[in-house]
């Protein structure tokens, strides 16, 4: 019998990684929706190939060219074969979750949430559909407080675990600094994501265009890229979609991570980013906003007032840079995932 039945969307790097640590101390059977997906940062972003746990594949393609009664069917076959005392959906998104949930009882049902209540509807229809899935939940796994916020207004009353993340980065240094903590200020700042609206980076490049001294990199591919390099300047280089195991130089030489969502559900580049000890600024809209301390290993802002990033950016001297350095190493990106593998854990 299994302990996990796990339904998610993609082999993506940080959940695998986060199912090899589950299935070093729990029996767990991981059913992918799709294989990859037409909407990736980088070549290595998928890695089956170093999954460590028994698993399904309902789709060999891309997630999006999937036909869903086809995925659906296939999903019900599976659990009707399979053992289990828990089953976790990875969202309420897919029919296939909503298959699975109706399939399993109710006690054996589990929500991975990372939905926020910041991008996530709670009125209406949608309202109603969310409260129609959640009453077939019996625990949650959220993400964090903007998580456990929409859980709270759409009136769910059941168990609820905070993870404090969606996964488990890549390449964690088994040595404690990378970046040291005199290292010189060079107003260098980065930005890695989808470059699409919801990460306001129209905003932040016209914000640099105003702040020659400063420079910027961004990595990332997405539908805004042409407009973005449009309105670009000499400060700001974009260098398209760059590989996992190639990030870590771009952390190195960089002073800062900058991510100014407007809505974020998690962002798993501030883990990426503290693991190199490279103090964050970050938008309060963004799901992982709870693992900085504001002033200790990063800066804090609303992306809905630019005088206020302006004036963080301006503000940044050498002291106030080693500061933060200082406070990003002593965050403990280990102790954090051990946290996070331990809530599953602690429900079997």
């Amino acid at each position: 019998m299994f302990d996990y039945i796990i339904i998610t969307h993609l082999p993506v790097f940080y959940k695998v990684n986060l199912y090899n640590e589950l299935a070093k101390k729990l029996n767990i059977h991981v059913i992918f929706v799709g294989a990859g997906t037409n909407e990736k940062r980088s070549d290595d972003f998928n890695i089956l190939n170093k999954s460590n746990f028994s698993y399904t594949l309902l789709h060999n393609n891309d997630f999006q060219s999937r036909k869903k009664l086809e995925t659906c069917v296939g999903l019900i076959k599976v659990l009707n074969k399979l053992s289990f005392k828990k089953l976790i959906v990875g969202g309420w998104d897919l029919p296939e979750f909503w298959c699975a949930i109706m399939i399993a009882r109710k006690h054996k049902n589990c929500l991975a949430l990372e939905s926020t209540i910041l991008d996530s509807a709670v009125d209406g229809y949608r309202g109603v559909i969310k409260k129609l899935f959640l009453s077939r939940i019996s625990s949650v796994f959220a993400s964090g407080s903007l998580h456990i916020e929409l859980l709270n207004k759409l009136g769910y009353i059941n168990g609820i675990k905070k993870t404090l993340g969606v996964g488990i980065i890549n390449d964690i240094p088994s040595f404690s600094k990378i970046k040291p903590v005199d290292i010189s200020y060079n107003r260098r700042f980065l930005f890695v994501g989808r470059l699409t609206a919801v990460k306001n980076l129209t905003s932040i490049i016209q914000l640099f265009k105003g702040l020659p001294e400063l420079k910027l990199t961004v990595i990332g591919t997405g539908e805004d890229e042409a407009i973005l390099k449009s309105i670009g300047a000499s400060n700001v280089d974009f260098k398209g979609a760059v590989d996992n195991k190639q990030l870590s130089s771009y952390f190195e030489n960089h002073d800062f991570l900058l991510l100014p969502s407007l809505q974020e559900p998690w962002g798993l580049v501030i883990e990426e980013s503290l693991n190199y000890n490279t103090p964050v600024i970050i938008s309060d809209r963004c799901g992982s906003v709870e693992l900085i301390e504001h002033g200790k290993n990063g800066l804090i802002f609303s992306p809905l007032n630019d005088k206020e990033l302006v004036s963080i950016l301006t503000s940044i001297d050498q002291s106030t840079f080693n500061e933060l350095v200082a406070g990003a190493t002593e965050f403990s990106i280990r102790k954090k995932d051990d946290y996070q593998v331990r809530q599953y854990i602690e429900l079997i």
